[in-house]
């Protein structure tokens, strides 16, 4: 009887946690300018500073095999613009080839390799934030550290710097006879990964041009400040989404080459946590030929506890990400 009643305890705790976390709430409060609110997205950065921890997962097999990619983030603020943050990854690889038949599933299970790519971390600035124009401007520094991951997962020897600027426009300040393109939104990030090391040369990697753009269309917008047409929740929560990405190699052998994707899907955001997933479709034959899936869980750290999370050693508690 007394363990039953603990493992009572524990759902029910557990059952009030998440409950808690997707009650509907009055606000948004990461990632604000304005009446704007701008969602954490899958493979683009987001044009904010704030304190937040994510994981996604990722699934796709390109020409080279199937990858599976379990990503984690935190990021911390150190004053109302500035942060830092760090990122790791945990890496699953089955390559492609082997023989058909028993044999050759075999070899294939046996060059199934795991382990964690290298961390990286990351320093952000955020030098625009415009209400009326809905405008939020961030410029980021990731440092991946060579040598710290395992080669198995293709983690390079070479230190990478990649500068970044991030931006992100909200259409609220459309004319009101253009009032159903107000809840449109678009994000950018264009980054130059530099490698410091020769060392990642003879790896096979190479400078590239990192880039990609978002376009949203937030259903929580159009209900709250261009007209409620009665969506109930949790679906008054949904934001639809298309994000584009790649990447182009601009020395080495293929230089000029470029991987691209589209991802449509879908973002629900509450107050303390969003949750979203998309599709991983390559645009070009460079980029493979399957179809694949992301998922991400957020927490806006901000939210769940300001006192705790957000407390700076120079400016003391920030409090939530809005101001």
């Amino acid at each position: 009887m007394e363990r039953q009643a603990r493992r009572y305890s524990l759902c029910s705790s557990l059952l009030g946690a998440t409950i808690m976390l997707l009650a509907p709430g009055t606000c948004f409060s990461h990632g604000v300018a304005g009446k704007r609110f701008f969602p954490t997205t899958l493979t683009i950065e987001d044009p904010f500073v704030s304190d937040e921890l994510s994981f996604v997962v990722e699934h796709i097999k390109d020409p080279h095999g199937k990858e599976t990619e379990l990503e984690l983030e935190i990021q911390k603020r150190l004053s109302p613009d500035l942060s830092i943050g760090f990122g790791t990854a945990y890496r699953t690889i089955k390559p492609s080839g082997g023989h058909h038949g028993e044999e050759g599933e075999d070899e294939e299970s046996a060059g199934t390799v795991y382990g964690f790519s290298n961390p990286t971390f990351s320093l952000r600035y955020q030098f625009l934030r415009d209400a009326v124009r809905e405008l939020a401007g961030t410029l980021a520094l990731d440092i991946e550290a060579g040598g710290v991951g395992a080669k198995r997962v293709e983690a390079l020897s070479g230190t990478t710097l990649t500068p970044a600027l991030q931006i992100g426009k909200g259409f609220g300040d459309l004319p009101e006879w253009a009032g159903w393109f107000k809840p449109v939104a678009v994000t950018g990030s264009l980054g130059f990964n530099f490698l410091l090391s020769n060392r990642g040369e003879a790896e096979g990697a190479q400078n590239s041009l990192a880039w990609g753009t978002t376009v949203m269309y937030s259903i929580p917008y159009l209900q709250s400040f261009v007209k409620d047409v009665g969506i109930p929740w949790p679906f008054s929560r949904l934001i639809p989404i298309v994000e584009f990405n790649g990447e182009t190699l601009l020395t080495g052998h293929g230089s000029g080459e470029t991987t691209a994707f589209a991802n449509p899907g879908l973002i629900w955001a509450g107050k303390y946590i969003q949750l979203a997933v998309e599709a991983k479709i390559p645009l070009n034959d460079v980029s493979g030929r399957n179809v694949g899936i992301l998922g991400m869980i957020h927490f806006f750290l901000d939210d769940i506890a300001p006192d705790i999370f957000t407390w700076t050693p120079f400016h003391g508690v920030l409090g939530p990400t809005q101001r």
